[in-house]
């Protein structure tokens, strides 16, 4: 009755015909929702809000539905989609600062403002909404240089599950005048409130770019490689990626191109970019990468390198993880580490998973530079698939070496009902009670999302 009652005050924003796009998630099965809302304004996702709040109905925010964690995807509740909040787009120029509102796309996002020579600067395979990039601090392929979502956010509105609505920063990049509040909801999985618009902080687009898909001589090699790039080039470096064989030889038979090393995959290989505001003209990116690289040779540092071929070399990296699911179902973990323990960690839970898990294939790759790492498995077609109960042996086993190594069970998809058991088990009581206590602060009712802080 209270879910009926809900839906005739929300009167032509609701309906109850749900279409399946909102259901399935990218890389998971379907769920299933009561009905969908679709605000078109701030004002009206303020006023469902505050309506489901009366009436005691949970709901649940949606993007563009891109996400691996599930937080997304409705188990039974009424969904909030935020396809529709996209009335604002304010560019200053001066200040290069957008005004944006959170249902616009990123794709979408980027292309206007190449049209002035600016970028929201954050690099994904997937076509995320703003919204939803905000509340998972989304990192993306070049980290490195540009910094996470939250480091690229200067201001948002929220609308609380009360109804209120607040204006969180005031655009600028200098403000300490009151507490930095916005930065509660950046990273909150929803949970916090709706997120209908943020002014970001935006950066010139590069004029050049210089990439190169590099064969190390050895894993040892590639930390002093990292160091001597980043003090040769500092902020030039724009990507410091690692893709295993496994992986790199998916990529290269879904595309079906050939090996841009010959015959033979090295064990382990870098995508390295350097990028840069200025002009070929004004200097020669290319050319200091180039030589870079031969000093590498000279050293013995470095046994082979692809170059000049920008677009081929990231294509690969991108088709990486779709060009496993040809192989088998992809188990994926989405880690950071400490970048000192990152070959350990590969090491042990390399032995671990052979002894305990044999026929799983391990196709890691990832944001080497900034320590992040899809640490991939792939259950081969033809095997008895896992048992739930096995493999939760398997992921709580590669978690607690993740834990032991110092490292996070989630680098940059954020926390959604896929990682609730994880995080109750890795998370220290005093940060859940702290967490728990502000979500009930904010959202005291049946209010918003699916994952729990406390």
């Amino acid at each position: 009755m209270a879910l009926e009652a809900f839906l005739k005050a929300a009167d032509s924003l609701a309906s109850t015909e749900v279409e399946p796009r909102y259901l399935s998630g990218s890389r998971y099965g379907s769920g299933a929702a009561a009905a969908v809302l679709r605000p078109s304004s701030s004002a009206e996702a303020a006023t469902l809000l505050k309506l489901a709040s009366e009436h005691g109905v949970q709901l649940v925010t949606q993007g563009a539905h891109t996400g691996l964690v599930k937080a997304a995807t409705p188990q039974g509740q009424v969904l909030l989609s935020t396809e529709r909040l996209k009335s604002t787009f304010e560019l200053d120029p001066l200040d290069r600062t957008l005004r944006v509102s959170s249902g616009l796309k990123l794709w979408d996002v980027n292309a206007r403002l190449a049209e002035h020579g600016l970028q929201f600067p954050i690099d994904l395979s997937a076509d995320p909404s703003i919204g939803g990039m905000l509340a998972h601090n989304t990192g993306g392929t070049r980290m490195l240089k540009y910094g996470d979502v939250r480091a690229n956010v200067l201001a948002l509105e929220v609308v609380l599950p009360s109804g209120e609505t607040l204006r969180l920063g005031r655009g600028l990049a200098k403000d300490n005048a009151q507490l930095a509040l916005q930065h509660l909801f950046i990273g909150s999985s929803g949970a916090f409130g709706v997120i209908t618009e943020a002014t970001l902080k935006l950066h010139p687009l590069p004029k050049q770019a210089a990439v190169a898909l590099v064969a190390p001589a050895s894993l040892e090699a590639v930390w002093p490689l990292y160091q001597r790039w980043m003090a040769a080039f500092g902020g030039l470096v724009s990507a410091f990626e690692g893709l295993s064989a496994n992986a790199l030889d998916a990529a290269i038979h879904v595309r079906g191109g050939a090996s841009p090393f010959g015959s033979e995959l090295p064990p382990y290989a870098l995508l390295v970019e350097l990028s840069s505001d200025l002009t070929a003209e004004q200097f020669d990116l290319r050319g200091l990468l180039h030589a870079e690289l031969e000093t590498a040779f000279e050293r013995d540092d470095v046994v082979d390198a692809a170059l000049d071929k920008d677009e081929a070399l990231w294509g690969l990296r991108h088709a990486v993880s779709e060009s496993l699911r040809e192989q088998g179902a992809v188990i994926g973990f989405d880690i950071s580490l400490p970048r000192h323990a990152v070959w350990a960690f590969r090491e042990q839970a390399g032995q671990w998973l052979a002894q305990e898990f044999p026929p799983a294939k391990v196709c890691d790759f990832g944001h080497l530079g900034d320590g992040g790492q899809h640490y991939n498995l792939v259950w081969p077609k033809g095997t008895e698939p896992l048992s739930p109960e096995a493999m939760q042996r398997l992921r709580d086993g590669i978690y607690a070496l993740v834990a032991e190594h110092g490292g996070s069970f989630s680098a940059e998809h954020g926390l959604g009902p896929l990682l609730q058991r994880v995080y109750a088990a890795h998370t220290a009581p005093g940060v859940r009670q702290l967490s728990g206590q502000l979500q009930v602060l904010l959202n005291p009712g049946p209010g918003l999302g699916q994952f729990q802080f406390g």
